[in-house]
């Protein structure tokens, strides 16, 4: 590094060689390459900030040199350069023994103090100035003050990535009814506050904030915290239902407490939480943090979930550096996503579909372009650059695993606007699945996933006339019944179910099923209907959910009935059902006939029915919307309450939610738009860019608050139409010859360890050729292992989502 400038430097605030400064509304980029996932810690060259855009370019000996590659094209020359090395202090903090680091995590809860490390405890940290012209570092010490003034707002900026982190954890936590209008009562006698009132614990301690009552709180599933549920019990005798976590009590940040109401069963704020506290001694300015709040535990116990990586034999199963083993970073409470991605890129279909791609020039952020995202992925996953243990990265688990890789820009672009994806709470891995593929078909029409779609025939017949209907759908996967005998019930309430089979379930999901008060078009009676369903065509990839999601007073809990792992599968016994003798089929209405399908988001459904809106409102509005959620339907319900056709019998094909003829929108849908304050030409751009979805368009718009509106022939990426696809799919799956195999083999597996999908742990195994010979590989985040006989238990126990290809 040269301590004198070079003339690049010294004459850039001057001839507009950097930029003048960082505006409010201005993305720092400084975490990884935008092209790939070198960072200022694992890349010897470290990371280069532009002066001029703030993204961040890397500079390495195994990929393409995108600092020059960004140079040439923006003809940006200068660049913050920040490298990052481990200290030597922190590379022996690595290196302890488990048993050392579970010791000091077992010191006594009261002389705890939780406290934030920071970045300079574990690096040291070089920044300088790098000329892309001289090939050179100089010290920023030496450069004119405009640049060391705008280095200094680089550094001391939150990362772009940093602030959708942030952004993120910032839970929607309310009051509830309880805790506005809460009573409370002097307690008879003295408090003890160490102690829960009902057992020796002294730790994850809750106060009762009616009558002050102290007891200790329920185990946390996956957690080594201890809990006995006395305050829960005290909730069931008193029916006092709000109560706080005295160890989450902070003087620092009095709102970042554990409240929790039981009556609502979730978390709350408390309004003038300070005063009802002192009603009980309790001073929260005097108070110090001692015990992770519920937000904190669930993110410890998502990051640090071994999910049995040890063998048989009590030996740490053997970690994997091969080719096509690379791993993700958990992002804290993104094993859901990780698992979902590491799935579906290893199918074979994925990789011949990425491996010929390469990042677009034109993008100006690759970081909020969707296919840029996914390349860099694929890119990350298949290059093995991220394959070995990097010594220079900090992490408590030690150096034994790979260091993968951490997508934090496609976790931020993928969850945007989102109600769930967009947040850091664990989420549903199968919901993910379905909203991930639709994302994809949206992107690439059905180019991508076009393998994974099929056919599902569903047969309706009347029992009074014995007339009837086939009606065929094109989906891309099934949720099949999970059903078990109790075999007993544990001492602590835990059911034991009997074993299961894969054939059970689907035999379930294919059988005849009644259909109570069925109104039949051919008789005019009101009868029982049977319904029957099964396999019309049969699909390269078939992916199957195990709905092990039930609901038990009202709250979703996942059922641990073991489901035998089966190598192949034949689905020929679950084939389309036929008419019988004595069954005449009514042609003529059948889905594959008309011109469009529609199956109505189900959850969104549900909400909707529950609030009073009748189906064919309800259908209408969430076809119009993009059948992605409740809360935009109702809005569109509320908006076209006054149409004189609101209740006239649902037609999918006359839905708005669609382009028109030659892909140009409707004036209803740009009206839409144009109702949230864009312009007719960006309204009318995006609904055409997104193949009229309005979604989707919305999302473009928000993404792209510069662009003038004008479409300009040939640069645009290709009109998406998802209901001529649909159709055209449709008629060539019908009209293909009966497949000669019908038998599937499986491919992966997603698990999930917890009591609820929306807390606990996903991992996913998936076959691998390793040595030659295929075997099961368990993708658990960035740590990448071998597989052995022992695995298959938690196979059998927590698959939640299973990918089976034909064979």
């Amino acid at each position: 590094m040269s301590s004198a400038v070079c003339a690049h430097i010294s004459g850039a605030a001057t001839s507009g060689g950097i930029a003048p400064g960082i505006g409010s509304n201005s993305k720092i980029y400084k975490d990884d390459c935008m092209y790939n996932f070198d960072t200022a810690e694992n890349n010897s060259n470290g990371l280069d900030v532009c002066l001029s855009c703030f993204q961040a370019f890397s500079r390495s000996d195994h990929d393409i040199n995108y600092t020059l590659k960004h140079g040439q094209l923006q003809s940006h020359e200068l660049f913050l350069n920040i490298v990052k090395t481990l200290k030597p202090e922190a590379q022996e903090e690595m290196q302890k023994p488990q048993a050392e680091e579970n010791e000091e995590r077992e010191k006594k809860i009261a002389k705890l103090e939780i406290k934030e490390s920071k970045e300079s405890d574990f690096y040291d940290i070089i920044n300088s100035i790098y000329c892309l012209k001289c090939d050179h570092k100089y010290a920023i010490g030496e450069s004119p003050i405009e640049v060391q003034s705008l280095v200094n707002q680089i550094l001391a900026a939150n990362s772009t990535n940093r602030n959708d982190e942030i952004k993120a954890w910032e839970q929607e936590i309310l009051p509830c009814e309880h805790s506005i209008d809460l009573q409370q009562t002097p307690y008879s006698d003295e408090i003890d506050l160490t102690l829960c009132g009902q057992c020796d614990l002294k730790e994850n301690l809750w106060i009762c904030l009616h009558c002050g009552k102290l007891g200790c709180g329920r185990k946390q599933f996956g957690s080594e915290l201890p809990g006995n549920s006395h305050a829960l019990s005290h909730y069931e005798v008193s029916q006092h239902p709000v109560a706080i976590k005295l160890g989450s009590l902070s003087a620092d940040d009095a709102n970042s407490c554990d409240a929790y109401c039981y009556q609502c069963n979730d978390e709350v704020k408390v309004p003038g939480l300070s005063e009802k506290l002192l009603k009980y001694g309790i001073d929260i300015n005097s108070r110090t943090k001692t015990e992770k709040n519920l937000i904190e535990l669930n993110l410890e116990q998502n990051l640090n979930w071994d999910f049995k990586l040890d063998g048989a034999n009590g030996e740490k199963l053997k970690p994997l550096f091969g080719k096509d083993c690379t791993g993700f970073q958990n992002l804290g409470n993104s094993c859901y996503l990780n698992s979902v991605v590491q799935s579906l890129f290893s199918l074979q279909d994925y990789d011949d579909f990425f491996k010929s791609k390469d990042f677009d020039e034109k993008v100006k952020d690759p970081a909020v372009d969707l296919e840029s995202q996914l390349i860099k992925l694929y890119k990350g996953l298949k290059s093995g650059n991220y394959l070995k243990p990097n010594k220079n990265v900090f992490t408590s688990k030690g150096d034994q695993y790979q260091m993968g890789i951490k997508p934090s820009a496609f976790k931020t672009l993928i969850g945007e606007n989102h109600p769930e994806f967009q947040t850091q709470r664990q989420q549903d891995a199968f919901e993910f699945m379905l909203y991930l593929l639709d994302k994809l078909d949206n992107q690439y029409g059905f180019a991508l996933n076009k393998n994974l779609k099929f056919l599902m025939g569903n047969k309706v017949i009347c029992s009074n006339c014995d007339h009837g209907k086939l009606n065929h759908e094109l989906v891309d996967n099934l949720s099949v019944p999970v059903n078990a005998e109790v075999l007993k019930v544990e001492e602590d309430g835990t059911k034991i179910y009997e074993e299961i089979s894969l054939n059970d379930c689907f035999r379930d999901y294919c059988s005849t099923q009644e259909i109570e008060g069925y109104q039949c078009d051919e008789c005019n009676a009101k009868s029982t209907a049977l319904q029957s369903s099964g396999f019309k065509t049969y699909p390269k990839y078939l992916v199957v959910n195990a709905k092990r999601i039930k609901l038990e007073n009202w709250v979703p809990v996942k059922v641990d009935i073991p489901i035998k792992l089966e190598d192949s599968i034949d689905l020929k016994q679950y084939e389309v059902p036929k008419f019988s003798n004595g069954e005449v089929e009514v042609k003529g209405n059948s889905k594959t006939n008309e011109p469009t399908t529609f199956a109505a988001n189900e959850e969104a459904m549900a909400t909707l029915l529950s609030m009073g809106f009748t189906e064919t409102r309800c259908l209408k509005a969430l076809c119009n919307t993009g059948n992605s959620n409740a809360e935009d339907a109702m809005n569109w319900i509320f908006a076209h309450m006054e149409d004189a056709d609101i209740d006239e019998p649902f037609d999918p094909s006359a839905s708005t939610n669609n382009a028109g003829a030659g892909n140009e929108p409707s004036a209803e849908l740009i009206e839409n738009l144009m109702a949230m304050g864009f312009a007719h030409a960006l309204a009318r751009k995006a609904l055409i860019l997104n193949g009229g979805d309005v979604n989707v368009a919305v999302e473009w718009l928000f993404n792209n608050p510069d662009d003038d509106g004008i479409i300009e022939e040939g640069t645009d990426k290709p009109v998406v139409n998802i209901q001529a696809e649909t159709e055209t799919l449709t008629e060539e799956l019908l009209n293909q010859p009966e497949p000669s195999n019908t038998r599937y083999a499986i491919k992966s597996v997603i698990c999930h360890k917890g009591t609820s999908p929306h807390t606990g742990h996903y991992v996913a195994f998936i076959k691998k050729l390793v040595d030659g010979e295929r075997k099961w590989v368990l993708f658990n985040d960035e740590k990448v292992v071998e597989c052995d006989d022992k695995c298959i238990e938690d196979i059998e126990n927590n698959g939640y989502i299973y990918i089976f290809e034909r064979v």
